[in-house]
């Protein structure tokens, strides 16, 4: 199995394990494709036994717990869930195979909005206390609402600004998998309401750390 490579101009993103490229059909939204094993890092024996069961099970596959993350959120808060997470829409099939069908986040000029990562790594127009400001508040929601997502990593958001302020940016996560999936064999942190703060707690201030380390501040 092989994925065709896409034009530069649909590529949005691309991970160890899949592709984002623009919808043809839609500027409003996005497709995620797995990538073939082949095109994948080794990983671990227990993400290897996961790729090989999605190859025969579809719902071992990581666009399945995606969507079934978000569904299990919004089920939750309602369409709150959408200032902080890109919404998905469910299993596609496409000429190109099956995707993830997925809203896309847009700058407030309309272009798709750059990852986290991106901002850190390339160019940003953003203070490292402002990004900082911006992990807490996701953060916050996460604390509040007691949502056990700790894959908090550069690349799973996006950067926006927040309309009602001045170059304020906001963070959203378009990849939520982690909610349902965890590295950890018996996942105590994810049902321990006290337990899974502190995780979150240490990875939101991890990815603090991230940026004040790229950015040069010591403030945030």
């Amino acid at each position: 199995m092989s994925l065709p490579r896409f034009p530069d101009a649909r590529v949005l993103a691309q991970g160890a394990n899949r592709i984002c490229v623009r919808d043809p059909d839609s500027d409003a939204h996005c497709l995620k494709y797995e990538l073939p094993p082949a095109m994948r890092a080794r990983g671990s024996l227990r993400q290897r036994l996961r790729r090989w069961l999605a190859q025969h099970f579809p719902a071992f596959g990581e666009n399945s717990a995606e969507l079934r993350a978000w569904q299990w959120l919004s089920a939750r808060l309602g369409d709150s869930t959408d200032r902080f997470v890109a919404p998905c829409i469910g299993i596609v099939h496409t000429p190109l195979g099956p995707a993830l069908h997925c809203a896309l986040v847009h700058d407030a000029r309309g272009a798709p909005a750059r990852s986290l990562h991106a901002h850190l790594f390339e160019s940003t127009p953003y203070q490292p206390e402002q990004l900082c400001a911006a992990v807490d508040a996701f953060e916050a929601w996460l604390l509040q609402h007691g949502i056990p997502l700790f894959d908090l990593n550069s690349g799973n958001f996006v950067v926006i600004d927040e309309p009602a302020r001045v170059c304020a940016p906001r963070l959203v996560c378009v990849d939520v998998k982690s909610i349902l999936e965890d590295r950890e064999l018996l996942s105590v942190s994810r049902w321990v309401p006290l337990l899974r703060a502190r995780k979150v707690q240490r990875r939101a201030e991890r990815l603090r750390f991230r940026i004040r380390e790229r950015l040069g501040s010591t403030s945030c």
